[in-house]
């Protein structure tokens, strides 16, 4: 698979485990400026830490059935930007969510690396904005990452195009849950807006540092 951009310098290749190192970097720069992570990880920045996290993320993607790719710099190779999909059918979620009432019967124990009451309240609020589509197939949208250097060259372009393109292939929906600084991005694309839930970072913050309402947002797009 090869897809030009509108500068011809960028190709569009399926992930391998070859690009993991830079790709995890490419997650880590690009969630630096995510304030709820400031919150979520214990010792902020704890950048080791956080290169870990992504790593592993990287590494258990085969196994989660998403598809990924790689947007490379035709010249040197570097990665420059990551999307990861998931085609979410009605039967494999009921399947998933079965396997995930199964393997909740067991006490899951959070990484020491995180903050428990953070990470329990974004795992509740991704269930909540998902939740209406369970019956649904639809793709989701997990990761869609661009390196802030190359930002505004059409790299985000490449990668929404691709997706939409093979949702309207499919004539089925797109899905994700978005972050404050990309969520204007979705919104030019078209995505509407579906359900939102509103974090108070102040609850998990030292007194008068700052934090305020973080809103993680449930948006889709109909083919």
């Amino acid at each position: 698979m090869s897809t030009a951009s509108p500068s011809s310098s960028y190709t569009l290749v399926p992930f391998s485990p070859s690009r993991i190192p830079q790709t995890a970097e490419l997650l880590f720069t690009s969630k630096l400026g995510l304030t709820i992570n400031r919150l979520l990880f214990k010792n902020w920045p704890n950048e080791e830490i956080q290169r870990r996290n992504y790593t592993a993320v990287l590494e258990g993607q085969p196994r989660s059935g998403s598809e990924a790719l790689s947007v490379l710099d035709e010249v040197s190779g570097e990665v420059l930007g990551h999307l990861s999909i998931t085609r979410k059918r009605p039967l494999q979620e009921k399947k998933d969510n079965i396997e995930e009432e199964k393997a909740g019967e067991g006490k899951q124990e959070v990484p020491d690396f995180f903050n428990p009451e953070v990470l329990a309240a974004v795992q509740s609020a991704v269930g909540e904005l998902s939740s209406w589509l369970d019956g649904v197939d639809h793709l989701e949208i997990t990761y869609i990452i661009v390196a802030p250097a190359h930002r505004n060259h059409g790299i985000g372009r490449m990668l929404m195009e691709y997706v939409l393109d093979k949702a309207k292939s499919l004539n089925i929906p797109v899905s994700l849950s978005s972050e404050p600084q990309v969520y204007a991005f979705f919104k030019k694309w078209g995505f509407q807006d579906t359900k939102h839930v509103d974090f108070d970072l102040a609850e998990w913050a030292p007194p008068h540092s700052g934090f305020g309402i973080f809103r993680l947002a449930g948006l889709i797009w109909y083919p």
